[in-house]
């Protein structure tokens, strides 16, 4: 017998009225769903994490659940995106912050000016590194269609970070060439202080962050290797 085809499923997906019938009661009650579930998903994973233990979290019924998320999946893709809708956001006003202090007349130097914005993106996955830890623990079990989204949303997070370089590039300071990769690897050095943090010997993410700075540096200064 043929296995079952898992039902694709998209996110964000849109309030409708049959569900609950205020848009700021079902957002509010999304919210309160995902906040149960993130830890319970962290401590027993997606699969081992039945609807009615986060409906117990949750203060809620089983079925109302579903009046928020059509299946448990979506659930899943909703955390992982509001996660890095978040980075998206963090990553905007970090340098909307940086260009207000260079106008004020602060420090202007570009390879600086990316470091700032870098440095504030690490202490933002400090700060959720519970959600990082689950997009690598679950986001492969999604189907390819409830990936999409989140895939580009990461290549979006890429891209902020590359124009953020842009002012540097543009000054010879950082080669153009291998830009993309670089900031890959940047991303995932961001990423290891939430993954393994407990192996590294830096006591605090001030520490990670003093220490990486001179390496990031170093990864976009360096030049193309030589074809």
């Amino acid at each position: 017998m043929d296995a079952p085809t898992r039902k694709a499923t998209t996110m964000p997906r849109l309030f409708t009225a049959k569900q609950v019938h205020d848009k700021k009661l079902w957002e509010g009650g999304r919210a309160r769903i995902a906040t149960a579930a993130l830890p319970l998903f962290i401590r027993h994973g997606y699969h081992a994490t039945p609807v009615r233990a986060i409906a117990e979290v949750a203060g809620l019924s089983v079925g109302s659940i579903f009046n928020y998320f059509a299946e448990k999946d979506e659930l899943l893709q909703y955390i992982l995106d509001e996660s890095q809708a978040r980075s998206e956001r963090a990553l905007t006003e970090a340098r909307a912050e940086v260009e207000r202090d260079v106008a004020a007349g602060g420090e202007a130097d570009p390879a600086r000016f990316f470091i700032k914005i870098y440095l504030r993106y690490v202490e933002y996955i400090d700060e959720v590194r519970q959600f990082a830890l689950l997009a690598y623990q679950e986001t492969k079990a999604l189907s390819r269609a409830g990936r999409a989204p989140l895939l580009e949303r990461d290549r979006r997070v890429r891209r902020l970070l590359a124009e953020a370089a842009e002012p540097a590039v543009r000054a010879g300071i950082f080669p153009a060439e291998g830009l993309d990769l670089k900031i890959h690897f940047l991303v995932m050095l961001a990423h290891m202080w939430a993954l393994r943090g407990w192996a590294l010997p830096h006591a605090s993410v001030q520490e990670y962050l003093a220490e990486l700075e001179p390496i990031a540096l170093a990864t976009l200064a360096a030049p193309a290797p030589k074809r």
